[in-house]
């Protein structure tokens, strides 16, 4: 281009269509080539010709496919060294759901075109109708944010006076268990090291989402929720179907654990005005594996749970007494049958036995008390040998490290117990501070810009609700919850490498200025146009250059 850099309307999507065009789904080798593809790009500018000492890797640990993040700085005229993260991800969800079109999801003029011929929701076709929209897999989520990043740094690469560095992350896996992150957090510190770098902001450009069903506004962000993924491990005690009262069945406990967890407003929480999504089921099943007249002994669920200021050891709490209540009904339920089928009070007090309540550790801790030393051996080289066998799919591990620590509890069946599986998401919201300050003003800035130049209303969220990487670069009272982590997350450093001493040694507060569209996640997902090619473009220069 003449004017030298990307950051116009077609230079972003000409970026946009490049990086859309690599099918970088989470957790496959389309993320290696999108690595590849980033750093294509950059090489392309004159700026890191001259400097290619400024672009970054750094691998996932115990990655078997070897993925990793990516970065490039910017050294601006900085005696202070004064820096500005830019922070993205390059992975993107599959594309099962495109159906008959799914070779088309990775090229969007194409599959815009296919979709006039489609039956489409009213508002995706209402959208279509316009022109101003395109649709594709990536295109909202989150590859439009890091092409407007990246045209970004191509202009400010052309600057010589700029007081201060910019640095742009972008990392694979965001949409699994964030393990890019982790290996983005080491390569930040190992950046800051060598150049002396002081990180002052963090500008991450998730899309925008509604704030509820239906909501078409525009946001920005001051922070996210966090997450903790609880998995209940329910043992039963087996009987046959014909005598349904001689034992516990496991899915039955698991169904009545779930009823009292999904939606529990024991975990909502109001913060800065704002409340946290309510609890639900990811995962609820028996691990019966073949059909026969034995009642269930195993089963498990898998909760979603979203944090504002709550801490894993206040999760954990609630989750115990969810457990305690749920064992409760079962032994009034199971009274109240007895009664109903006339036995005599003495044979149903007999037969009774209502569900005891363990965490892992509490589990744990009475194996090692029981068996000593060996116990501990046993479980390690289970995990090891668990962990050749299932992989990368940590919730399926998590349950099978479950059923072999019941294993050596079977007399103290029926049990409920209650774990963590990974991945962990730490909520992030802006504090009190100079630079938490700046980071405030720095959105509203923004906000003010966008209404005054472009007659676009945006509004102010506390915490961004479709979890981000921004998580990872704070953490309050990093002692109690490692604590938690180790004691009831069996993965936790066991190939879930969560750095939590790096993620609270940065300690940057994070805004989210990003594009607008539509349906992340879903075969209609799609980008307006003019907003995120015009508009977020000068918002995040505005952001940048008076900061």
């Amino acid at each position: 281009m003449s004017i030298g850099h990307w950051n116009t309307k077609e230079g972003i999507l000409d970026i946009l269509l490049r990086l859309v065009r690599v099918p970088s789904v989470t957790g496959t080798r389309g993320e290696l080539r999108m690595e590849e593809e980033i750093v294509s790009i950059l090489m392309e500018l004159p700026y890191y010709q001259q400097h290619p000492e400024y672009i970054f890797k750094k691998a996932i640990k115990h990655d078997v496919l070897e993925r990793k993040a990516v970065a490039c700085l910017y050294k601006g005229n900085n005696e202070a060294n004064r820096t500005i993260i830019l922070l993205s991800h390059y992975d993107v969800v599959g594309v099962e759901d495109f159906g008959r079109l799914t070779s088309l999801a990775f090229s969007p003029i194409d599959y815009t075109r296919a979709l006039e011929r489609e039956e489409l929701p009213e508002d995706a076709k209402e959208d279509l109708q316009s022109g101003e929209w395109i649709f594709g897999r990536g295109i909202m989520d989150m590859k439009a944010g890091l092409a407007a990043q990246m045209a970004l740094i191509s202009e400010v690469c052309q600057k010589e006076d700029l007081g201060y560095n910019l640095l742009l992350l972008a990392t694979p896996d965001e949409e699994r268990y964030s393990a890019g992150m982790f290996a983005g957090v080491e390569l930040l510190d190992e950046i800051r090291s060598k150049y002396g770098l002081n990180y002052e902001l963090t500008i991450c450009s998730e899309p925008s989402f509604g704030a509820y069903p239906g909501d078409r506004s525009k946001y920005f962000y001051t922070g996210s929720v966090g997450k903790m993924l609880p998995l209940i491990y329910c043992i039963g005690t087996e009987t046959h179907v014909g005598e349904p009262l001689e034992g516990l069945n496991a899915a039955w406990m698991a169904s009545v654990y779930a009823e009292r967890a999904e939606l529990a407003t024991v975990f909502l929480e109001q913060a800065q005005g704002e409340r946290n999504p309510l609890p639900t089921t990811l995962k609820l099943t028996d691990l019966k594996e073949s059909y026969d007249v034995q009642t269930p002994t195993s089963a498990y669920i898998l909760l979603n749970i979203l944090t504002l200021l709550q801490t894993p050891e206040e999760v954990m709490g609630k989750l115990k007494k969810i457990g305690q209540d749920s064992s409760e009904y079962i032994g009034e339920r199971l009274e109240k049958t007895y009664q109903a089928l006339g036995y005599e009070d003495g044979v149903s007090a007999r037969k009774i036995v209502k569900p005891q309540v363990y965490t892992y550790w509490e589990l744990y801790e009475k194996g090692l008390k029981e068996h000593g030393s060996a116990f501990r051996q046993a479980i390690e080289e289970h995990v090891k040998k668990l962990e050749q066998d299932l992989g990368a799919n940590m919730g399926k591990l998590t349950a099978a490290i479950a059923g072999v620590i019941s294993s050596y509890f079977k007399s103290l069946a029926p049990f409920y117990l209650i774990m963590l599986s990974p991945p962990y998401y730490p909520h992030v919201y802006l504090k009190d501070g100079e630079r938490d300050e700046r980071a405030r003003a720095v959105v509203a800035g923004c906000i003010d810009k966008a209404k005054k130049d472009y007659n676009e209303e945006i509004g102010i969220i506390s915490y961004f609700p479709g979890l981000s990487d921004v998580s990872y670069f704070r953490l309050r009272d990093r002692d109690k919850v490692a604590k938690v982590l180790e004691k009831e997350m069996p993965l936790y450093g066991e190939g879930y490498d969560i750095p939590l001493e790096l993620i609270a040694g940065l300690d940057v507060p994070t805004v989210n200025i990003g594009p607008y569209g539509k349906d992340a996640h879903k075969r209609t997902e799609r980008l307006h146009i003019p907003f995120s090619t015009e508009v977020l473009p000068a918002l995040l220069k505005h952001a940048v250059y008076t900061y």
